[in-house]
């Protein structure tokens, strides 16, 4: 094999023209102790264009480092069998393309123009100062590219460990590594400084061993950053972790039909100076800040979990087509994060694992519209508790199996939308509203369908509780009860209760809830609810219901009499509703059935009498807001005793005494009378004259039917007749006479009691 000469080569070199050793058959040799006089001694010969090999083959170990090289240094197809040296060489520029390389090492290098290694196939395993632990195929820590560092084509063998490691890089232009990229081993780019774009279009990076794939840890990316296919087709892959922890990123993060494969839960992640880096973690990047959107678009398809938490970004959207696979993980962090936009996850994206938006600040809105969550790490599909959300929660027709919607304690701006969304966690949360602040709506309509339990406790909901056409179901677990469909304890709705559902069971507690107007068909309650202390202004009708009136009392005592526990405060609290609505008539009904409803409640010793007496108080005057119900009784008892003292066998026995004692019938003076009634009459007195001339009142049975009936009326009758008890039916007379006394009295009692606390308003 021929060895190019100095003569030779300094022709070329001078003339500024490239030095062909080879046109696919054998190569020619070059000295690499040549080319290092050629930069060095021989400098002051080269043309400004610089040394140009295509086809050589470089024997031995091109030493440039710590020399000043003010040419550029261009191979083309060649062949080294030992690494490039360059350490703190000062370069015009650098150009492998197509070569054969064992290793670059150039740790502080400054290249005024570009390092390209475009299509060249690097391997090896260099140790350098830079890294006690590990090895390298290229070294470019603490580097200086005054242009672009290009890496198209490149394949790159690492041996198990890194195959680029650049911490603390500077790169004028943009850094790609693009196409048919591929690195197997770790590219590690911590704190490096880009002032363009980092482009991976189509790149395949492979972790072998650290479980690290690529490490961007404390970079400065000035534009953006392309994980995305290139033209041909080829997906890129990166199979392992990507570190960007505390990286920042001018422009955008876009992320398009990749594949990303976290490292095992339980295989090592990292270095020894990164053991508490989690593992099964295919994005790991705390405190990002991207000045534009992070976008996931295409079919990505993410094995692991992306851990954004504590960054600062303009928005995340993982796009239809996409999928996020972490179960019993959390498939995507954004943990105490503050987002200028929104968070999008697309119509029908999988998300197996947990999505977590704790103490974050979203100042768009949370749009989930259409994703399929499931497999959660602990009990929460999605933990947003103490979360700001500045727009809307988008829910509609999501689906999520087998934990919660956790927005326990956050602030949203305006709805919480689910209408069609299909919540699936039987014995458990549903959807988790507890101590949230809502400043619109909260829509659980048309199709929306709950297994589990929905729970609003202490929320305070500016907008309404609408849920028209939902289902709400909690069924029974295996081994214990089941909890409540809607559980809204203490919750304050101030635009009103819209429980226009299709159906819900087993139970709803309602217990000291505060809103504006219930909206409700009282027959579509469940079996059991608690509605003790639930305050509202009005009764309105259902959207979208049929024709019953929401003031129909008759429906509405039934359906407080169903409480789970009888309690009065809501049949009070429907009554004062009805009567502030001028229903004055439906108000009392209601109060009657509250009235009734604790009778058959009743307990306790002599519990048996006081029914008797509470339902003799609801027959005679339904507990006072029927009075007339007395007057009725009245005039009844006042006709049955007219009728009595009618009847001729009555009146025989019924007697009146003169002041001088006489003794008079009803027809005249009775025989049989007194002794001083016997020896004389008063002169002039008839002996047919009923009333003795004056001596006695005459006899009247209305009369004295309402002088016995009705108290505080006297008009002498029964003052001066009375029954004789020692005639036949005297002493009946005197008995029934005296019943009815009492009964009068007894009934017109409870009729001035009924008026006075009709007065009272109560």
């Amino acid at each position: 094999m021929d060895e190019v000469g100095e003569a030779e080569l300094l022709a070329a070199a001078g003339a500024g023209r490239a030095l062909g050793c080879g046109d696919g058959g054998a190569s020619r040799r070059v000295d690499a102790a040549l080319l290092r006089r050629c930069c060095h001694e021989l400098g002051d010969q080269i043309d400004p264009r610089g040394v140009w090999l295509q086809h050589a083959a470089i024997t031995g170990s091109v030493d440039l480092s710590g020399l000043e090289v003010k040419f550029p240094l261009r191979f083309e197809g060649c062949h080294f069998d030992a690494p490039l040296l360059a350490e703190g060489a000062r370069l015009t520029g650098l150009v492998l393309t197509g070569c054969t390389l064992p290793g670059l090492q150039a740790n502080g290098v400054r290249i005024q123009r570009d390092l390209d290694l475009s299509r060249t196939h690097v391997t090896g395993a260099l140790r350098t100062s830079a890294s006690t632990s590990k090895h390298s195929a290229i070294w470019l820590c603490e580097s200086e590219i005054g242009g672009r560092l290009l890496c198209v084509d490149t394949v790159i063998e690492g041996h198990g460990e890194r195959s680029i490691q650049a911490d603390r890089m500077h790169v004028t232009g943009n850094v790609r590594l693009l196409h048919q990229f591929t690195a197997h081993g770790e590219v590690r780019l911590i704190g490096a400084r880009i002032g363009g774009s980092l482009d991976l279009t189509g790149a395949r990076i492979e972790s072998l061993g650290t479980g690290l794939a690529l490490d961007l840890g404390e970079a400065v990316i000035e534009a953006s950053v392309f994980l995305i296919d290139d033209p041909s087709g080829r997906r890129p892959l990166i199979r392992g972790r990507i570190d960007m922890g505390q990286a920042r990123i001018g422009g955008q993060f876009l992320i398009r039909n990749a594949t990303l494969e976290a490292p095992s839960a339980d295989a090592p992640v990292g270095s020894v100076y990164s053991r508490s880096r989690v593992g099964g973690t295919a994005l790991s990047a705390p405190r990002l800040s991207v000045g534009a959107e992070i976008t996931l678009e295409g079919t990505c398809a993410v094995t692991g979990g992306i851990d954004l938490s504590m960054s600062e970004l303009s928005s995340v959207s993982v796009q239809p087509g996409c999928s996020l696979h972490a179960p019993a993980r959390t498939a995507l962090d954004l943990t105490n994060t503050e987002l200028l936009s929104t968070v999008t996850v697309g119509q029908q994206v999988p998300v197996a694992g947990t999505v977590r938006l704790s103490g974050a600040r979203i100042h768009g809105n949370l749009c989930l519209r259409g994703a399929i969550l499931s497999d959660p790490e602990g009990g929460s599909l999605l933990a947003a508790q103490g979360a700001s959300i500045d727009g809307e929660a988008e829910l509609q027709n999501l689906e999520a199996t087998g934990g919660d919607l956790g927005l326990r304690a956050a602030t949203i701006g305006s709805f919480v939308d689910a209408a069609g969304a299909q919540l699936r966690n039987p014995g458990g949360y549903t959807l988790n509203l507890v101590q949230a602040n809502v400043k619109g709506s909260v829509r659980l309509v048309d199709g929306f369908r709950s297994y589990g339990e929905v729970v609003l406790n202490r929320a305070v909901i500016e907008g309404r509780l609408l849920c028209t056409q939902g289902t709400f179901d909690n069924p029974a677990q295996p081994g214990g009860g089941s909890g409540d469909a809607i559980e809204a304890i203490s919750a304050t709705i101030r635009g009103g209760l819209d429980l226009g559902w299709k159906s819900i069971s087993p139970s709803v507690d309602l217990t000291n809830t505060r809103t504006s107007f219930l909206a409700d068909d009282p027959g579509t309650w469940p079996a059991r609810f608690v509605i003790v202390g639930l305050t509202y202004d009005r009764f309105e009708q259902p959207q979208g219901s049929g024709s019953r009136r929401p003031w129909d009392h008759t429906a509405r005592a039934a359906w407080l009499s169903r409480q789970a526990a009888y309690d009065a405060g809501p049949y009070e609290q429907a009554a004062r509703v009805f009567r502030e609505h001028g229903y004055t008539t439906g108000a009392e009904a209601i109060l009657i059935a509250q009235r009734r409803h604790a009778r058959r409640v009743m307990a306790g010793p002599g519990a048996p009498f006081r029914r008797a007496i509470d339902a003799a108080f609801s027959t005679t005057v339904a507990y006072g807001f029927r009075p007339r119900r007395v007057l009725w009784l009245l005039a009844l008892l006042l006709i049955l005793v007219i009728l009595s003292l009618e009847a001729p066998t009555t009146q025989a026995t019924m007697r009146a005494t003169t002041a001088n004692g006489l003794v008079y019938s009803t027809h005249g003076p009775a025989p049989g009378g007194s002794s001083q009634g016997r020896a004389g009459r008063a002169p002039g007195i008839a002996q047919s004259d009923a009333c003795g001339g004056g001596q006695v009142r005459c006899f009247n049975p209305v009369l004295y039917a309402i002088d016995t009936v009705i108290p505080l009326v006297s008009l002498d009758q029964r003052s001066t007749w009375y029954p004789d008890p020692s005639l036949r039916d005297g002493a009946f007379m005197q008995w029934w006479l005296n019943a009815a006394t009492l009964l009068g009295w007894l009934l017109s009692s409870i009729f001035v009691l009924s008026l006075a606390r009709l007065s009272r308003g109560t």
